[in-house]
């Protein structure tokens, strides 16, 4: 067994957040996917990203605005939100800090329908 903590992680800022990627964490064996912890200061958010990996947000802690394409969404503590692949995207935080855990992958030929 192994833990993967938000306060044992060093946040690097990056799109205008605190990240801790857990590829910088060592591993018993190789995951299947990329993870990262995620802290946005209160009254702050991250800079648009999109990205080529299918990604699942889960708000750890405090209340996030995600704004996809658009389409905003309140998420509290609890809440996944599953991001596909180019979906440009922003998080926002209100009153408080907000805490999530980001899981990533890249999607597989067969996910996306092409022949392989």
């Amino acid at each position: 067994m192994q833990t993967f903590t938000l306060d044992e992680s060093q946040l690097s800022q990056e799109y205008g957040i605190g990240i801790g990627r857990w590829e910088h964490r060592p591993t018993k064996q190789p995951l299947p996917f990329d993870a990262m912890w995620c802290r946005v200061p209160a009254h702050g958010k991250s800079a648009p990203d999109e990205h080529p990996e299918v990604e699942l947000a889960v708000v750890v802690g405090g209340t996030a605005v995600f704004t996809v394409e658009g389409e905003e969404v309140t998420a509290r503590p609890g809440t996944a939100v599953l991001l596909s692949p180019g979906e440009r995207h922003v998080i926002t935080a209100a009153e408080e800090p907000v805490c999530i855990l980001s899981v990533y992958w890249l999607p597989s030929a067969a996910d996306s329908g092409e022949a392989g």
